[in-house]
C-alpha cells in the first residue's frame, strides 16, 4: 500500500503555497515550513468581526492566508490605522513575546479572512533551532516589515490631503491592485470613510478630493472598487510612485503597476 501525502483542505493548501513563498524570503528551512503547515490552525472571521484586541495576550502568531486585515493602535478615544495587511504576510509580530504580555495592537477583518495562527512559543523554538544564518534572514525580515511601515507612515507628515489620499491609493494598489483597462483596480470594498482612515482626513473632505481626482480623469468607481486610470501612474501627476514601488520591502509587487 502507497503511502500517499494527506489531502489537505483548500485554505490550507493555499497556506502552504503562500508561507512557502514568504518563508523562502524569510530563511525559514524546509523542515520548519512543513512543522508550521502541521501545527497552524486555520481562523475564519467575518468583515468587522475582531480578531485580537491591544490587551489580548501576545500568545499566538498570525498569518493572513485569505482577505485583508486591519491593524490597529489605540490613540486617546478611538485608533490608528497602522497597516491593512494583505494575504501571505504575518502580522501582529510577537515571536519572542513573553508570556501574557499583551498585544498592544488590534486587528479587524477589513474583509471575510482566513488567517493561520500558531503559538508563539512554537515559532520562538523554531526559531532558535534554526541554522545561525537562518536567525538573521529571519530577524531582516522583520526589520524589514517594520521599517516598512515605519517609513510610510513618516511620508505623510507635511503632505497635504491630495497627496496623502495619492499615497495611501497607491500603497492600496500595490498591496491589492490587479490589471485593469491599462489602470489599476484596487480589488477591495472600499468607502469614504475608510480612505479617510488611510489618508488621515474627514470623511467629507476625503469625498471632496476623490471628486477632484475624478474630474481630473485619475480615477473611477467601478461597483465599490476604486480603478486607478493609466493618468494616475503619470510621473506628472504621481512623481513619487516609482519610490513608493521600492519601498515594499518584503517583496516586488506581483503585477508590473506602472
Amino acid at each position: 500500500m502507497r503511502n500517499e501525502r494527506p489531502t489537505l483542505s483548500i485554505p490550507k493548501e493555499q497556506f502552504r503555497s503562500l508561507l512557502a513563498e514568504t518563508g523562502r524570503r524569510m530563511g525559514l528551512t524546509e523542515a520548519a515550513l512543513g512543522e508550521l503547515v502541521k501545527r497552524a490552525q486555520l481562523g475564519h472571521w467575518q468583515k468587522n468581526q475582531e480578531i485580537f484586541t491591544p490587551d489580548d495576550a501576545a500568545d499566538l502568531v498570525n498569518f493572513l492566508v485569505a482577505g485583508a486585515v486591519k491593524v490597529t493602535c489605540p490613540s486617546g478615544n478611538g485608533t490608528v490605522l497602522v497597516q491593512l495587511v494583505r494575504p501571505g504576510q504575518f502580522f501582529g509580530l510577537n515571536w519572542f513575546a513573553e508570556r501574557g504580555r499583551p498585544r498592544l495592537f488590534g486587528a479587524t477583518a477589513f474583509t471575510d479572512c482566513t488567517v493561520a495562527m500558531v503559538t508563539s512559543e512554537m515559532m520562538a523554538t523554531l526559531i532558535s533551532d534554526s541554522p545561525p544564518q537562518s536567525v538573521m534572514r529571519i530577524m531582516s525580515y522583520s526589520w524589514r516589515a517594520l521599517s516598512r511601515l515605519l517609513y510610510q507612515k513618516c511620508c505623510l507628515l507635511g503632505l497635504r490631503l491630495e497627496d496623502r489620499l495619492k499615497r495611501e491609493l497607491g500603497v492600496l494598489a500595490r498591496d491589492f491592485g490587479r490589471e485593469h483597462d491599462g489602470g489599476m483596480l484596487i480589488d477591495l470594498p472600499l468607502t469614504h470613510a475608510d480612505l479617510a482612515e488611510f489618508a488621515i482626513a474627514s470623511r467629507a473632505n476625503v469625498a471632496r478630493v476623490m471628486k477632484q481626482f475624478e474630474r481630473n480623469g485619475l480615477v473611477s468607481r467601478i461597483g465599490r472598487r476604486v480603478f486607478l486610470t493609466p493618468t494616475f501612474f503619470d510621473r506628472d501627476q504621481n512623481p513619487d510612485f516609482d519610490r513608493l514601488l521600492a519601498t515594499d520591502l518584503l517583496r516586488p509587487p506581483s503585477q508590473r503597476l506602472a
